[in-house]
């Protein structure tokens, strides 16, 4: 049951996505690299496509936990509360900048990387 809530907002955000991607960019419609994704989320006057950023990574954090074993250890922390959905996306930004080679891996899977290597639990 836990998996529900997490799995309705992923689907919500792809919904939402689809939408606004055609009124945003001309993006392919099927490109879910991260290329794609960063493109999308770098322009910060773009409030529907930041919308939807925020919404993926959220969906995707979501999705890592629901779908993690009560006995797994949890392998991304976001320790500091205060940290804005914005300064994540900005070091998610220059992350991807500094690592371009994921560029044309999907975004989901990107994100989950930069989670782990930028948020580790200790």
């Amino acid at each position: 049951m836990k998996k529900f809530p997490a799995i309705l907002a992923l689907i919500t955000s792809i919904v939402c996505f689809s939408h606004s991607a055609h009124a945003q960019k001309d993006l392919p419609v099927n490109d879910a690299s991260t290329g794609a994704f960063v493109e999308l989320c770098k322009n910060p006057n773009d409030e529907q496509g930041r919308s939807f950023c925020f919404g993926f990574g959220e969906g995707i954090y979501q999705s890592y936990l629901a779908n993690l074993s009560p006995n797994t250890k949890r392998s991304i922390c976001f320790t500091n509360k205060g940290e804005t959905r914005n300064e994540i996306l900005q070091k998610f930004l220059v992350w991807s900048a500094a690592n371009p080679q994921f560029n044309q891996e999907s975004a989901a899977k990107t994100l989950m990387r930069f989670f782990r290597q930028g948020y580790p639990c200790k």
